[in-house]
């Protein structure tokens, strides 16, 4: 059985304080406090139709562009805010299983929190908040998100280092011209509890919002396994309407888990238990985390055509993780507590200077956005070895057992990394029918590493260029069809760790080509697919001379094909869906066991779908699943997760009467069939994902 969670009362206070605070506000504080003159009559003019559906975002901005999410000539899937509260996605995870091609990878090695595979490649370090890197290692929830931006493909051209698979960027909720809010309560199953509220009040040309969080929530059918956090997220804007504004925002978030590292693979498979077995220890294991990002953005609009941006952030990220990795004993009867001990502290700073241009030049139309970028970003990483944890029995491991454990010091390591960086990307307008993107980047990107135990010391800086090019055909009103192809680089320091077998290697290099297309079915869907090859001609690998050291004489190449569509096929009828297939190879390979391989934790095929229906009455059905194939977990793939199906619904009612205007009620239902599924993999272990799940939800907007 497991224990009724004990909920600390101090948890929520900052979100249900503050969303009285905002009401209160928000109902006594007048919009203007300038004096206005009345307006002048206007005949009345009568407007039917319905507004433009939620759903779709191909009109939405994207960072460190010149141009929209439907215009970009790459894949882009935007996961609007509208979709997340409907399926109760809290976490940036859950919000990404609206798009195919993703798969989560589980945290070892040093690394915890958000981990996933794009593409086929690590996005590990390729998480962004409006545009600039969030290094940090911690569950990104959704609380101050507006969207959950999603490019496929290689975006060193605008975001930097890595990125070979594309990158996610995490849009915030900053405020608005309106005065307005909304309060959030939610009850899980089989025990747990979230509140959140996001208030916005104007007064002249200041607006301040604030959005706030607190959840405590038991994973249902992962005995002992359980995620708290609490989170505000506080913004101002001076200027707001005008030509020239400010914002400040600050991201502050706390988390207290148990982590869950699943169970290990026998004969290659994931251990067939029950899936509330878990092998962590009650007196040990526990995750800790504390985020800290402050953004200040200074905007200012010469004209229709020109507009300066400087943004500076500053970062730090804090974790401290004792966890069970579990493994099968010699003889296979047991289970041997593997420890996972780490602290670490990272932080970021960086300014970032674009000019975002629609000019006229040479006799033709060009958007352009040009940048530059400084930044500096350290990790320090202390490691333990530990002793003593007591075995567990293979199918009822004891919780609470107890053992002579003994920690001590293993690594204490500190990397910090300088970059610079000058980007473009030009839009150029040659006809109606024909468009070309163009953009390229330069970035220096120096790292230094010292393990502070030893005295051994790493360096490695990296000069490197990127591009892209595309070519853009519209044969007609509302399709757009495309040949692109572009470049990204992966240092070896890439995620602030540099070791002795690759501070010496330059950087992997890869090239992805895609052809794709979009087209507006009708006036509320948006259909929009893409066939890509992304190859690394250079990636590390071992040294057949010597195992210990890696070169540069590998090749591994994905090739795909994804589908997607977004809108409003009909009144009141919303749908999300796509599909990815993706075949991976490592071609060649120092190691001769990986040649002709799959990559580990890609899926072949991936498919989700979400759907909603408005029903007399007020009512909204909805409904979807997320399809992922099955994994290899190394790249020699003798070791496999099964595939797995997780259907979620929800019912919804949302009254139109006045009295009730405002009010949403809302009942989820997460893996409703209870299917048995993988969602992180490793090479040691997998962790299966939670059980079925209620949530009951109650929203007040005002």
């Amino acid at each position: 059985m497991k224990p009724a969670p004990h909920l600390n009362p101090g948890l929520l206070k900052p979100t249900l304080g503050l969303a009285g605070i905002g009401l209160v506000t928000a109902l006594g504080a007048p919009a203007s406090t300038a004096q206005e003159a009345p307006a002048a009559a206007l005949p009345e003019i009568g407007i039917t139709g319905q507004a433009p559906s939620t759903y779709r975002t191909e009109t939405a901005p994207l960072s460190r562009s010149p141009v929209t999410a439907g215009e970009m000539p790459q894949s882009v899937t935007v996961v609007p805010r509208a979709v997340m509260e409907e399926r109760a996605a809290t976490t940036v995870r859950e919000a990404l299983r609206n798009v195919t091609g993703i798969s989560l990878s589980a945290g070892e090695g040093g690394f915890s929190g958000d981990n996933l595979t794009l593409r086929g490649f690590s996005a590990r370090s390729d998480f962004f908040i409006d545009g600039i890197r969030d290094t940090g290692q911690y569950t990104r929830d959704t609380f101050f998100l507006e969207s959950v931006d999603v490019l496929k493909g290689p975006s060193s051209v605008m975001f930097g280092r890595g990125s070979t698979g594309g990158a996610v960027d995490q849009r915030s909720r900053l405020p608005l011209a309106t005065t307005q809010g909304e309060v959030w309560l939610s009850g899980y199953s089989p025990s747990g509890v979230r509140a959140t509220s996001d208030v916005n009040i104007r007064a002249g040309d200041v607006a301040t919002r604030i959005a706030a969080m607190g959840s405590r929530i038991d994973a249902s059918q992962r005995d002992n396994v359980f995620n708290e956090r609490w989170g505000v997220f506080p913004s101002v804007t001076w200027g707001i309407g005008g030509p020239t504004s400010l914002t400040l925002s600050w991201l502050h978030q706390e988390e207290r888990n148990m982590p869950d590292y699943g169970v290990p693979y026998r004969n290659g498979r994931p251990l067939r238990v029950s899936t509330n077995t878990f092998y962590g220890l009650n007196q040990t294991d526990e995750e800790n985390t504390q985020t800290d990002v402050f953004t200040a953005r200074l905007e200012h609009r010469v004209n229709e055509g020109v507009l300066l941006r400087n943004t500076t952030r500053w970062a730090n990220y804090s974790r401290d993780v004792s966890a069970t990795a579990p493994r099968l004993n010699a003889t296979g009867t047991a289970i041997t507590r593997q420890p996972q001990v780490r602290n670490g502290f990272d932080t970021m700073i960086v300014n970032q200077s674009e000019a975002s241009l629609n000019v006229n030049l040479l006799g033709f139309r060009h958007d352009i956005l040009a940048g530059v970028e400084f930044g500096r970003e350290s990790s320090e990483v202390t490691r333990f070895n530990q002793t003593g944890r007591p075995v567990a029995n293979l199918l009822s491991p004891d919780f609470y057992a107890s053992g002579n454990i003994v920690t001590s010091l293993a690594s204490d390591i500190k990397t910090s990394a300088d970059t610079m960086a000058f980007y473009f990307v030009d839009r150029i307008h040659l006809s109606e029918m024909w468009e070309v993107m163009l953009g390229g980047r330069w970035e220096s990107f120096e790292a230094s590493q010292t393990n502070r135990g030893t005295g051994q010391v790493f360096g490695r800086t990296d000069r490197e260029a990127t591009w892209r090019g595309a070519l853009i055909f519209k044969p007609w009103e509302g399709v757009r069809t495309y040949v692109s192809a572009g470049t990204s680089f992966n240092p070896s320091a890439e995620s602030l760790t540099l070791a002795a077998n690759n501070a010496n290697l330059a950087p992997e290099t890869a090239t992805t080509y895609e052809f794709g297309a979009s087209w507006n079915i009708v006036d509320g869907v948006r259909l929009q697919g893409a066939l890509f090859r992304t190859e690394k001609l250079n990636a590390r690998t071992s040294d057949p001379a010597n195992s210990t050291l890696q070169v540069l004489d590998g090749e591994v190449r994905v090739d795909g094909v994804e589908v997607s569509v977004q809108g409003r096929i009909r009144p009141g009828w919303n749908v999300m869906a796509g599909y990815t297939y993706m075949q991976s190879e490592i071609v060649r390979s120092g190691n001769a066991a990986e040649r002709g391989k799959e990559f580990s934790n890609v899926p072949p095929h991936s498919a989700s779908l979400w759907t909603t229906y408005d029903l007399p009455g007020d009512i909204q059905v909805g409904g979807g699943l997320s399809f992922v194939d099955r994994r290899y977990a190394n790249t020699t793939n003798t070791t496999l997760a099964p595939s797995y199906t997780r259907l979620d619904a929800a019912l919804a009612w949302t009254p139109s009467q006045s009295n009730l205007q405002g009010l949403r009620v809302q009942l989820n239902a997460i893996n409703l069939g209870d299917a048995r599924t993988y969602d992180t993999v490793y090479t040691g272990h997998v962790v299966p994902g939670v059980g079925r799940t209620f949530i009951a939800s109650a929203a007040v907007r005002f």
